[in-house]
């Protein structure tokens, strides 16, 4: 039999491959099961159509039928990875809350906000916000925050109006972020997003009339920082009834896992008709293994299912 590589084969070759291994190895699997060539081929039907490519790729190379049994059984039917991706930077944010804490004060620095007028902020800050009115620490906002949480505060406005709150290095929306009412201090809780990075203010302030504005931070927004996966293996094994034909046999998953791969062993040869994941409400939670027991012998078997999840954030 003519070798072939062990990178990684197209879907393509998925009947050539297979067929290689029925003509090299039904001879010998038949010999070691006390069957037909012909009924060995078709036991092996199933466990090749539903292997990873990789791994019947490497059976297909293998110098003899032990290493052709191993690759086979390596990683049997593997799930594909999601491409869903986590952490974007306009979606999929993780809120932080801090406790409340002071980063404007146009009464103490800068005075009122003009009618018609704008006026930038930081949103971050390696030492304080005093230079804007604010608390004398940082409040605890991590530079390049995504979003803020915020209380805004018109403070004796002149006039029914309203306050635009917007990215610093963005066009003015035409919507309010708090409506305020002539010489009446109003508040209202708000979150926005900031320019980032490296601008020199990371928030506008837009006032229809004068006013002065105060703003008080809650919380924050953030990317999730990527972590690995927590993965674990379940395994069960035993030994199949003293009975013909199929037998099931299955392992679960841990609870909040998801079965992400597995595969059937056994002695050399052992007769594998489906291996395929167990699916619980539309979620792989297992692995299932329908294997061929025997009358004449006690065959041993091993279910194995490799569970993960996103480890919580």
């Amino acid at each position: 039999m003519s070798s072939t590589s062990t990178g990684l084969a197209p879907e393509s070759m998925r009947d050539e491959l297979s067929g290689a291994i029925v003509r090299e190895w039904a001879s010998s699997g038949a010999v070691r099961d006390s069957v037909s060539q012909g009924e060995w081929s078709q036991r092996m039907a199933s466990v090749l159509q539903n292997a990873d490519i990789v791994n019947l790729e490497r059976a297909a190379s293998a110098v003899d039928f032990n290493s052709m049994n191993k690759a086979l059984m390596g990683n049997a039917n593997s799930l594909a990875p999601s491409a869903h991706k986590i952490g974007q930077a306009g979606s999929d944010l993780v809120y932080t809350p801090l406790t409340p804490c002071r980063i404007v004060d146009t009464r103490i620095v800068g005075g009122p906000i003009l009618a018609n007028s704008s006026r930038g902020f930081v949103a971050f800050t390696s030492t304080d916000f005093t230079a804007q009115g604010g608390d004398a620490s940082n409040c605890g906002i991590p530079e390049n925050a995504s979003a803020l949480t915020v209380k805004i505060t018109a403070n004796h406005p002149t006039h029914h109006g309203y306050f635009t709150v917007f990215p610093s290095n963005e066009a003015r929306p035409l919507a309010s972020s708090l409506n305020y009412i002539a010489n009446v201090d109003t508040s209202n809780e708000s979150h926005f997003r900031l320019c980032r990075p490296a601008c020199p203010t990371q928030f506008s302030v837009y006032s229809i009339f004068q006013s002065n504005l105060v703003i008080d931070v809650n919380g924050y927004f953030m990317e999730p920082e990527a972590t690995a996966l927590d993965c674990t293996v379940a395994q069960q094994s035993g030994n199949l009834n003293l009975l013909s034909g199929l037998q099931t046999r299955a392992v679960s998953c841990p609870a909040g896992y998801t079965a992400t791969g597995g595969g059937c062993g056994g002695p050399l040869g052992i007769g594998v008709s489906n291996s395929q994941p167990m699916v619980t409400a539309g979620q792989p939670s297992g692995w299932s293994c329908d294997l061929v027991g025997s009358l004449l012998s006690v065959i041993s078997y091993q279910v194995n299912a490799t569970c993960c999840r996103i480890p919580g954030r």
